[in-house]
């Protein structure tokens, strides 16, 4: 059930504080009949951040600047009692004004004629003492902006349309951004074009592939010149075997060898003697040409050569490894040396006691050193 919020009573909430505020000049401390009527968050305040040494009055005030301006006004206002009842009197009420800043947050303005502060108070639930009406600050001057209303209702519906608002502002925000972000996206998509080459590569034209058709049938055409080695018949062979024939004298040979039948599939090749004279000059001719190709042999390498070069690579892995290990254990001590630093500096242990500690570990090391 939702407790109604009733109008706040100036005299019964101010009479009380007004007669608690001159004692701030007389004590450090707030008198205990002051702290009932503070909101709780103002009473937390007064409780931990009172300073002996200053006015409480100042803490009255959520404004340092103004909290300065409120002691003056109160120092120099004059609280005088009733002469009948006793208490301090509140004087004309120029206004009253609320203002709803959540569901669970109301605060009241109340505006005097004759004191030179506002009290701004706030409705509070729960506690011991109930709901009611606490005081939340106290201002050296009022609040006149237009957030303030004439009456609850007004500060509710004020609240309303503000969380509308509110509401509103964030979906605009979160939707222009998002609209921004698109932009960005298309923006970026668009300027990769930008980045492309001006041209497009074409395709190669057609007569460079004419060429290459040319030069593949110029190459393979060249395998039609040649005489297979397998191949027992070349008239070109022939014609020069005749002639070598007729300047050796052998006509008669020559001519019965054409009358003659050709000889069957079994029967060996007959001799010709000019195929063995230019196999002769071609083997003389390759022998020649073979004489003139330098060789090179490879050098067998040396057993103690190599064997020093084993050693010297080994060397030289070892010496790595050897300066990779220092290295490692250098950064490692470094780390150790740091990460203990930090942990004496956690526990509040200064510099010069961890030196302390580090060298006398370290002279430790030297009696180890002379028991190995």
């Amino acid at each position: 059930m939702v407790e109604p919020v009733y109008r706040p009573d100036p005299h019964a909430l101010l009479a009380p504080i007004l007669a608690c505020l001159p004692t701030a000049f007389a004590s450090v401390r707030p008198p205990p009949a002051l702290l009932p009527l503070l909101s709780p968050i103002l009473r937390q305040r007064l409780q931990v951040s009172l300073d002996p040494r200053d006015s409480w009055l100042k803490l009255l005030c959520w404004d340092p600047d103004r909290a300065e301006i409120l002691k003056d006004h109160v120092e120099n206002s004059i609280f005088e009692p009733h002469p009948v009842s006793g208490e301090i009197e509140i004087g004309e009420i120029q206004s009253i004004a609320y203002k709803r800043l959540d569901d669970e947050t109301l605060k009241c303005q109340i505006q005097l004629e004759d004191w030179a502060f506002t009290p701004i108070f706030l409705w509070c639930t729960g506690g011991d003492e109930g709901h009611g009406w606490k005081l939340a600050e106290i201002l050296a001057a009022p609040e006149l902006d237009d957030s303030w209303s004439a009456s609850i209702a007004e500060a509710n519906e004020s609240a309303n349309e503000r969380m509308v608002e509110e509401a509103l502002e964030v979906a605009d925000a979160a939707q222009s951004g998002q609209e921004a972000s698109l932009s960005r996206n298309e923006d970026d998509y668009w300027a990769q074009y930008d980045q492309t080459p001006s041209q497009t590569p074409l395709q190669k034209s057609s007569v460079t592939a004419g060429q290459h058709t040319a030069s593949e049938a110029d190459y393979y055409a060249q395998y039609g010149k040649v005489q297979p080695v397998m191949d027992n018949y070349d008239p070109n062979e022939e014609i020069t075997n005749a002639t070598e024939i007729t300047l050796n004298g052998h006509v008669l040979h020559s001519s019965m060898g054409r009358l003659s039948e050709q000889p069957s599939e079994r029967d060996p090749p007959p001799y010709q003697a000019g195929r063995d004279h230019a196999e002769e000059r071609d083997g003389t001719y390759r022998a020649e040409k073979d004489n003139n190709v330098e060789v090179l042999h490879p050098v067998p390498d040396s057993p103690r050569s190599k064997g020093s070069s084993d050693a010297i690579a080994r060397l030289e892995d070892e010496a790595e490894r050897y300066n990779a290990s220092e290295v490692g254990i250098r950064q490692h001590i470094g780390t150790s040396m740091k990460s203990m630093y930090r942990l004496a500096k956690s526990v509040g242990m200064d510099r010069d006691e961890f030196e302390r500690i580090v060298h006398r570990e370290l002279e430790t090391l030297s009696i180890l050193d002379r028991d190995d």
